[in-house]
């Protein structure tokens, strides 16, 4: 009796830290590894919501850019992206790790402010990978 209440608590301590270490964003969708990356579906029509291939990734970046092609995205760099002014927006999101992100994923990307340059600059603060490459 003794031996199944402890292997009882056991299990309900692992538990516990299994859904402590998973975490939430603000909406209790899962997030999976990375505080801004959500399974929540990003709305693109919503304001402060971008959808765009990822082009390009830097130290602490990454390049997303709107109405272009995936094979556009997969052949596309920052440099010639300011060269040949392809696409729409282009935006530098500054996030908390870049080993999420591949050239070529579709996302949808939130964020609060953006600084207004060519590639605009922001941080993301919600991100949902819609398609992989």
């Amino acid at each position: 009796m003794l031996i199944r209440m402890g292997l009882l608590a056991l299990v309900a301590l692992v538990v516990f830290v299994f859904l402590v270490g998973c975490g939430a964003d603000q909406n209790g969708s899962r997030v999976e590894g990375s505080t801004e990356i959500t399974a929540r579906k990003l709305d693109p029509g919503e304001s402060g919501i971008q959808e765009g291939y990822v082009i390009d990734i830097s130290d602490s970046r990454i390049l997303v850019v709107s109405e272009i092609t995936r094979e556009e995205a997969l052949h596309l760099t920052a440099k010639n992206l300011l060269e040949e002014s392809t696409g729409g927006d282009a935006v530098w999101y500054s996030v908390e790790d870049t080993a999420y992100y591949e050239v070529g994923q579709l996302l949808r990307v939130k964020s609060d402010f953006m600084l207004e340059s060519y590639p605009a600059q922001s941080e993301a603060i919600l991100v949902q990978i819609v398609d992989e490459p």
